[in-house]
């Protein structure tokens, strides 16, 4: 028996400033998620805390702050809130490893398998964003988080859109894509940067450069949600219970990610 990672990455490649991931079955017939870096690979686990870990008996440290504030134990250690960053950690490495799996499946066509990643790695983005939130209670200078928390509102939106554009979605996409940039947009804002920066950051322009992109692809000069403010604007009540009529059949057939897509 060789301890050599070498032998688990021989036919992995990772080019450097780039990420691999990969989800394999592990000897207890449990899934597992690999992600491939520069010097090695992390493995995690693909549902509950990465380390496969509870936290004082609960399915993790967010969920046992939370639960001792909520009963008013004022008291909680450095410990605790130490764990809290570490939990973030993982996740944020977790849904890294999501996006990049996701990725291949699309690559290969396999745009179930994308959907369920993306899926997942939304989740996981979810969770370290309200873990920030709770952290910030502690201690809530923004400084704190000058990088994390603007990179997860923008890989939410990108990912968001992203399984938009899967599904078929595309006005969603593009009103995902939008709104994700004005969202971005006012957490900079909030965290001190000046117009010209919000309008030269990498983040902002991707998800502006998107919608705009869709929507030349696809001849998209307003969505139906566009549409329908506009003829509420323009008291055209017929115009607008239509559009509303079209958008419930929008909403009825749209697929779902617990069921295969039909062949």
């Amino acid at each position: 028996m060789t301890l050599d990672l070498d032998e688990l990455t021989a036919e992995w490649d990772c080019p450097p400033g780039e990420l691999r991931g990969r989800v394999v079955i592990g000897r207890d017939g449990q899934e597992l998620l690999q992600l491939r870096v520069d010097l090695g690979v992390m493995q995690m686990f693909t549902e509950g805390r990465p380390d496969g870990e509870r936290y004082h008996g609960l399915p993790s440290a967010r969920a046992y702050i939370e639960h001792e504030l909520c009963v008013g134990n004022e008291g909680l250690g450095a410990a605790e809130w130490q764990e809290l960053e570490r939990e973030l950690l993982q996740l944020n490495y977790r849904r890294m490893a999501f996006a990049a799996v996701a990725d291949t499946a699309l690559e290969a066509g396999q745009e179930q398998d994308a959907r369920r990643h993306i899926e997942r790695a939304v989740r996981d983005i979810e969770d370290c964003l309200a873990g920030l939130e709770l952290m910030k209670q502690q201690n809530p200078k923004p400084e704190e988080y000058p990088l994390l928390e603007p990179t997860l509102v923008f890989d939410r939106s990108r990912l968001a859109a992203q399984l938009h554009i899967v599904e078929g979605r595309f006005e969603e996409s593009i009103e995902q894509s939008e709104a994700g940039a004005e969202s971005l947009d006012k957490l900079l804002t909030e965290l001190g940067y000046d117009e010209e920066q919000r309008t030269d950051d990498p983040g902002v322009r991707y998800l502006r450069g998107l919608g705009k992109q869709l929507r030349r692809e696809y001849g998209i000069a307003r969505t139906l949600h566009e549409q329908l403010l506009e003829a509420i604007e323009n008291e055209d009540f017929e115009g607008a219970a239509e559009i509303r009529d079209e958008l419930r059949k929008r909403q009825r057939h749209l697929p779902c990610l617990d069921e295969p897509a039909a062949e």
